[in-house]
């Protein structure tokens, strides 16, 4: 019995480590803004008519800045000054933007279908997120000077 124990202990302490691991959070965060991006797209254009223009800018928006807060509060766990690092944050996705889109387009060249030239500019860019977010976006978690997620606005 005492070994069965045991092995479902270490089974919780694998998982707890996986869930505890940013790249984890990372994951499931990212699949979190895409779900509200197409959720709210859907929600704008399907449901309550909005242009689809509009309601791919309003949808992509929202999920970009909830994407930022839960990587920074939940992935992450900072608490140092929010303007800095959004300010990185930004600039990172409108590299990742232009970054989408050149390779997108050049994976199409080669003859690629469209969806997976997007899925693959997608994996590449996940991966460099990721590396990117944890060594230069978040990297700085000093202590907050005050509580909140909202720390240094």
């Amino acid at each position: 019995m005492s070994v069965e124990m045991d092995s479902v202990d270490v089974r919780r302490g694998r998982v707890a480590a996986v869930v505890e691991h940013s790249a984890f959070r990372y994951v499931v965060i990212g699949v979190l803004s895409a779900g509200i991006d197409f959720g709210l797209l859907y929600a704008l254009h399907g449901g309550l008519g909005v242009p689809v223009g509009i309601a791919a800018f309003i949808a992509v928006t929202l999920a970009f800045f909830c994407n930022f807060a839960l990587n920074r509060i939940w992935s992450f766990r900072s608490q140092a000054p929010v303007v800095g690092q959004f300010g990185k944050y930004l600039f990172l996705g409108c590299v990742n933007w232009v970054l989408t889109a050149i390779l997108v387009t050049a994976f199409t060249a080669l003859g690629l279908n469209y969806l997976v030239a997007k899925a693959i500019a997608l994996v590449l860019t996940t991966g460099s997120n990721y590396l990117l977010y944890r060594v230069w976006v978040f990297k700085d978690r000093r202590p907050a000077t005050s509580p909140g997620p909202l720390n240094g606005l």
